[in-house]
């Protein structure tokens, strides 16, 4: 639904820490981080967001925020291949083992089940063979629906150590747990965010990223 989408351009953004703030169409101003945004927010972008009252801070909060496009055109562009998707994260520094004998391997053990598998069944395939890749690179793997909110937050305890990590009676959905983290991670002056990936099996995965990084990474990887 769109209906409840309001209109507004982004006034203020600080790259570095991945916040900002959008002016509505009426006037009011609205905090937004860029973890709520579908596109590398740009000062001066038209955009169109949905709004929640804020955990921190009064006010309210940008809960969803996408670009308010003004032309139909749509220019077909050939989706990257998988080896391309591959090579990017690895420019970014992710899943730097993931060579061709890697890839053999998964398949040949049965953790990438069949022959075009998609990226985010690559990687998750990836991760499950190694733990160690997956805490260096930040990837978290939770059941989806949550089935316990203290297993998903043992999770994140483990990822993120020293945080004040929400209480489990808080939690009832992976979006409430990504909600808090990143909130926390926000009054914490921690500029990593929990972005979580479109997976479409019954398990759900997020990377910890750095703002900057993850909007470079936007084009590549499967952002929710």
């Amino acid at each position: 639904m769109v209906d409840d989408l309001l209109s507004g351009r982004v006034t203020a953004f600080r790259r570095e820490q991945g916040f900002g703030v959008i002016t509505l169409d009426d006037g009011r101003d609205v905090k937004f981080d860029a973890s709520a945004c579908t596109m590398i927010p740009e000062e001066g972008a038209a955009v169109r967001l949905r709004i929640g009252p804020a955990r921190w801070g009064g006010g309210f909060k940008a809960l969803h925020v996408e670009p308010r496009h003004t032309s139909t055109i749509i220019v077909p562009v050939a989706p990257p291949t998988l080896d391309e998707q591959i090579a990017a994260l690895q420019r970014e520094h992710l899943v730097s083992a993931l060579s061709e004998h890697v890839m053999a391997q998964l398949a040949g053990d049965g953790l990438v089940g069949r022959p075009d598998p998609a990226l985010i069944e690559v990687l998750d395939a990836y991760y499950a063979a190694d733990a160690t890749h997956a805490r260096d690179d930040g990837y978290l793997r939770f059941a989806h629906p949550i089935a316990a909110a203290g297993d998903a937050l043992a999770t994140v305890a483990a990822a993120l150590p020293g945080l004040a990590v929400p209480h489990p009676d808080d939690v009832h959905s992976l979006d409430d747990l990504i909600s808090l983290v990143n909130d926390a991670l926000e009054a914490a002056g921690d500029t990593r965010r929990l972005y979580p990936l479109e997976a479409g099996h019954d398990w759900q995965a997020c990377f910890l990223l750095a703002t900057d990084r993850a909007i470079r990474l936007a084009k590549v990887l499967p952002f929710a």
